[in-house]
């Protein structure tokens, strides 16, 4: 008994939905190791907002320098975050202010632990010692601060200093100057009267 044309063709239909159905299956299974290093290449660029940022590097449990920044920017791809409107200190070993900073914005990079600062920047010492620079860049204990710029040190009635380039030690009693550089140095009072009675 001959089959019937609308059984023919609604075997053969039956038949392509399911090479049709398998053939999606397949490519699912194929496709998932892709779909799934897409979603973690997703994961890894994420970008977010974020506000009242707080850092502190510590050194064997004391506080060694802190920055408190009002907001920034997080990239996941690269651990950084831009900062905006930074505030800090440097601590000495009984964890007392030796100097304190702002600028108007940086960056923190989590890995490595670097601070820059190329906004607005100054820095101000226990003694009153200010420092001006375009950047300013830091990584952890033990490290010198580095300036960069229009580089300017200010030792009250002692000495003003400009330069390209300079490195400080946190406290700023130890600093270099490098490039052009333009140095006064001023007497204390005793030397002054001295050298203003001859």
């Amino acid at each position: 008994m001959p089959m019937n044309k609308k059984k023919l063709i609604k075997i053969i239909s039956l038949i392509l939905v399911l090479i049709i159905g398998w053939g999606f299956v397949w490519a699912w299974f194929i496709t998932k190791t892709v779909r799934k290093n897409s979603k973690d290449s997703a994961m890894k660029n994420q970008h977010a907002i974020v506000k009242n940022i707080i850092v502190t590097e510590t050194h064997e449990e004391k506080k060694y320098w802190e920055f408190y920044a009002k907001s920034g920017e997080y990239d996941s791809n690269n651990s950084s975050v831009k900062l905006y409107d930074v505030i800090g200190n440097f601590y000495d070993e009984n964890e007392q202010v030796i100097v304190s900073f702002k600028s108007s914005k940086g960056s923190y990079e989590e890995i490595t632990k670097k601070v820059i600062l190329n906004g607005d920047n100054l820095f101000v010492s226990k003694d009153g010692s200010q420092l001006y620079a375009d950047e300013l860049i830091w990584q952890g204990k033990d490290k010198d601060i580095l300036a960069n710029g229009n580089v300017q040190f200010i030792k009250q009635n002692q000495l003003i200093t400009k330069s390209e380039h300079a490195s400080f030690n946190t406290t700023f009693t130890n600093f270099k100057i490098k490039g052009s550089t333009k140095t006064k140095l001023y007497a204390d009072d005793d030397t002054k009267k001295k050298y203003t009675q001859l």
